[in-house]
């Protein structure tokens, strides 16, 4: 089962309500936005895209369809820039 999880290279810390990072090879730096940081706390330990969907579900206020979409897009950016990894995991 594919899952994701947070790149071992990218140091974190809280700014008031959203997240900022550092990607130490890149040294690139990053900042989530509430929604993003929360994703960021549930895939401390690897989680699947439904469970991503499920928990953001259970805690705001947003359609199905539109936190998919929402989800997705932000996961495939972060991977893209290297701050997330996908992996295949049992």
């Amino acid at each position: 089962m594919e899952k994701y999880c947070r790149n071992s290279q990218i140091i974190d810390g809280e700014l008031e309500d959203s997240q900022v990072m550092m990607h130490l090879e890149k040294g690139k730096y990053f900042g989530l936005n509430p929604v993003g940081k929360r994703i960021w706390d549930l895939i401390q330990q690897p989680k699947g895209f439904d469970e991503i969907v499920e928990n953001l579900l259970n805690e705001f206020n947003v359609e199905k369809e539109r936190c998919e979409v929402e989800v997705k897009s932000f996961l495939d950016n972060a991977i893209q820039n290297e701050v997330i990894e996908k992996r295949q995991l049992d």
